[in-house]
């Protein structure tokens, strides 16, 4: 028998009512459905990254803005540390009176000036440009005015002997060491006085030792212009301590002024502490508002993309379930129905004879084998009314040959009666039947040829049973076609499976681990502090799609050995099939046989020539062949 017979076209004869009956997705075949699952598995995908990317910029802007008011608000910081330290440097000045105080009071105006200009160019910072412009021009006078201070306080040189103070005591030298060779040891003890004076003024802060100094001033000029030391000499003195005198009072003058204008510095801290208290605030409010929807904004991204994952997940599942059920599930009717044909029901109905997959190639195989399994039956009837109908052919030849023997028999009474006449008897004799007539009879169409018909007919059944045989190995074929692509469906899943598996999550070195592997790591790709999902969330994830894929394989492996189950019972179907039209050529040729040693059985009693030599053999032939019932098909 040939393998390759294309008996498609026996199998899609179909009633045309059952070409509307599908299943669940029973318009598709294996591979659309397979790559209607693949297609699934990447828009689910698409969506997720989709998803992910839309939430992962709206975070990173997120994060952006609070970076970007938590650097304003550390700008801020610095502006205010540095004008505080600045303050404090001034207040030590003010005490202490040390040049050298000014340089650590520029560095901090120098930071608090380059706060200020990187502020300025912030974009979040254009709403305080006012602000901002307040403070650099009060800083700018404030520097100005600091600096004017610390030169003036150069200028009298109290901490290193510069300056006035330098010119105070080249003076007090001159005049004490004049007034000493001049005789007038007690002036020069005035001058030291004088000096102690002043610098006790100088130190107190308050002006009310002027006065005395001036007086001694006074008195020593009254005092000088009565002694008697030459005029050349006494002009001498009288300039050096009117030097003397000028140089003291400037400094005492000096201090006072810088005392006085030192309340300027509280004036410019006032006009510059509303600009940065509003600095302050507007640092503050951006921080905390920011800060505030981060963190909204981080618990509604992870709902999001934990909720997105689920989904996409779940979707697969469904979509996978709904794929292996529309398999599953026909596959199970199948196996139904072929369990219940292996146990002789003939009144099942096939399902999924419309669809256009292997399965429904295997169905409508099936609904023709049933078809088959009907005409066989149909044929059985008609073998048993065949059956019935020799059966009547063989006594109506019976009955012709004892009318043919009666016949014969008057014959040769009437010839034996013309050699010795007897009485004729009472009873009416009864007429012969012409042979010419029953051989006529017979081949024009009695029951002998109704017997050939139906053993004609028989015999076309049993060329359809053999068909039948051929399209039950095509089934067969199906099956195992079935069966291959359920194996190419559990590879891919498989190699879902192993690509999923070749996913890692690097928790050493870059270096580490094997070169196959796709390395997923947040360290890769972005800071820790700036990470939005950790590694083990990620690997929950995976660890959920790699359960759902391998009992996706579970499951097809299920369908697999239901299908090895299905071509089994099938080969039984196609073995019984097998047997069944072996069976009925058996028992047609044995009523072929019988038929024709009936037939010579008759043709042997009704011809007149062979009459004579062959009256004892067909007459034991005829008897042996009644005594000998026909087998039933």
């Amino acid at each position: 028998m040939n393998k390759d017979n294309n008996l498609d076209h026996e199998f899609l004869e179909l009633r045309p009512s059952d070409e509307a009956e599908r299943t669940f997705m029973g318009g598709q075949t294996l591979r659309a459905r397979r790559r209607l699952f693949l297609l699934s598995g990447l828009v689910a995908l698409a969506a997720f990254a989709g998803l992910y990317v839309f939430v992962e910029s709206r975070f990173f802007s997120a994060l952006d803005d609070w970076s970007r008011a938590e650097r304003l608000a550390s700008l801020v910081s610095q502006m205010e540390k540095g004008i505080a330290n600045a303050r404090a440097e001034e207040k030590s000045f003010l005490l202490k009176k040390d040049p050298a105080i000014a340089d650590g009071f520029g560095t901090h105006l120098k930071a608090v000036f380059n706060a200020i200009s990187r502020l300025s160019r912030m974009p979040e910072s254009a709403a305080m440009r006012k602000q901002i412009a307040t403070l650099r021009d009060g800083l700018s006078q404030y520097d100005e005015f600091f600096a004017q201070l610390v030169a003036s306080e150069k200028a009298l040189g109290l901490t290193d002997g510069t300056g006035l103070n330098l010119d105070l005591k080249n003076a007090t030298e001159d005049l004490q060491a004049k007034f000493s060779t001049a005789g007038y040891a007690n002036l020069a003890g005035q001058i030291s006085r004088i000096n102690q004076e002043g610098k006790e003024t100088l130190l107190s802060g308050y002006k009310l030792g002027v006065e005395e100094i001036q007086k001694r001033y006074q008195t020593l000029i009254v005092f000088l212009q009565e002694t008697k030391i030459p005029k050349k000499r006494k002009v001498v003195l009288q300039d050096l301590l009117k030097q003397h005198e000028t140089t003291l009072l400037a400094m005492i003058n000096a201090r006072f002024n810088f005392i006085e204008e030192t309340q300027r510095f509280d004036d410019l801290v006032a006009y510059l502490t509303p600009s940065t208290d509003a600095l302050a605030g507007f640092a503050r409010s951006l921080r905390d508002d920011t800060a505030e929807k981060l963190g909204s904004l981080k618990g509604v991204s992870r709902l999001v993309i934990s909720a997105s994952g689920a989904v996409a997940v779940i979707v697969l599942m469904l979509i996978g379930l709904s794929v292996i059920r529309s398999m599953t599930s026909p596959l199970r009717d199948l196996a139904a129905v072929s369990g219940r044909l292996a146990e002789g029901d003939r009144s099942v109905s096939i399902p999924a004879r419309g669809n256009s997959c292997s399965i429904g190639t295997i169905a409508r195989a099936l609904d023709t084998w049933v078809r088959d399994l009907s005409d066989l039956e149909h044929l059985r009837q008609e073998l048993e009314q065949t059956h019935s109908l020799l059966e009547d052919a063989l006594a109506a030849v019976e009955d012709q040959e004892k009318v043919a023997s009666a016949a014969a028999r008057a014959a040769l009474l009437s010839d034996e009666e013309e050699e010795a006449p007897t009485p004729v008897p009472a009873g009416p004799i009864p007429e012969s039947i012409p042979v010419d007539d029953l051989t006529a009879g017979i081949t024009r169409g009695g029951p002998i040829s109704s017997v050939s018909r139906q053993l004609a007919s028989f015999s076309q059944y049993v060329t359809a049973a053999a068909d039948d045989v051929e399209r039950t190995e095509a089934l067969i074929n199906g099956l195992d076609d079935a069966v291959r692509q359920i194996d190419d469906m559990a590879g891919l899943v498989m190699a879902i499976r192993d690509q999923t598996n070749l996913l890692a999550f690097r928790y050493g070195p870059k270096d580490d681990g094997p070169d196959n592997l796709v390395i997923l790591s947040g360290e890769d790709k972005a800071p820790v502090e700036h990470s939005r999902f950790s590694d083990v969330d990620m690997a929950k994830r995976f660890d959920a799609i790699r359960d759902v894929t391998e009992r996706a394989e579970r499951t097809t492996g299920a369908v697999q050995n239901t299908m090895i189950d299905v071509t089994r019972m099938a080969q039984d179907i196609a073995a019984t099939a097998s047997a069944q039209a072996l069976e009925a050529t058996t028992k047609l040729l044995t009523q072929s046989e019988y038929l024709q040693h009936m037939l010579d059985d008759v043709i042997a009693k009704v011809t007149p020539g062979s009459r004579d030599a062959k009256d004892d053999t067909g007459n034991k032939k005829a008897a042996d062949n009644l005594e000998t019932p026909p087998k039933k098909a």
